[in-house]
């Protein structure tokens, strides 16, 4: 009767790390959200947040906590399309790029 314990265990040993193993794997596999525009940070009327990068406006949409005016930033998330008050960037994240000058 313990030598079917003392089985029981090793397979159950077995299976927990190649689960393991895989939750590592399926998590490096998880796509991660891309760099979609660096630039200044700026008010567009009415209420929008706007960035500028190389010459273009986009509209911060779903920032939070909300970008601030004024500074350089790193925007990642997707291009969504046009929207109220222009083309439209989907914020995932963001942070401040200290190198930029706005």
């Amino acid at each position: 009767m313990t030598a079917r314990f003392s089985r029981a265990r090793k397979v159950l040993a077995v299976t927990a790390a190649l689960c393991g193993t895989l939750a590592v794997t399926g998590a490096e596999a998880a796509p991660r959200s891309q760099l979609v525009y660096r630039g200044c940070s700026h008010f567009i009327a009415p209420l929008c947040m706007g960035l500028t990068s190389h010459g273009k406006t986009y509209v911060l949409s779903g920032a939070f906590p909300p970008v601030p005016p004024g500074i350089g930033v790193d925007v990642y998330g997707r291009v969504t399309g046009p929207g109220a008050c222009g083309t439209a960037i989907q914020v995932s994240t963001w942070q401040r790029n200290n190198k930029l000058r706005c």
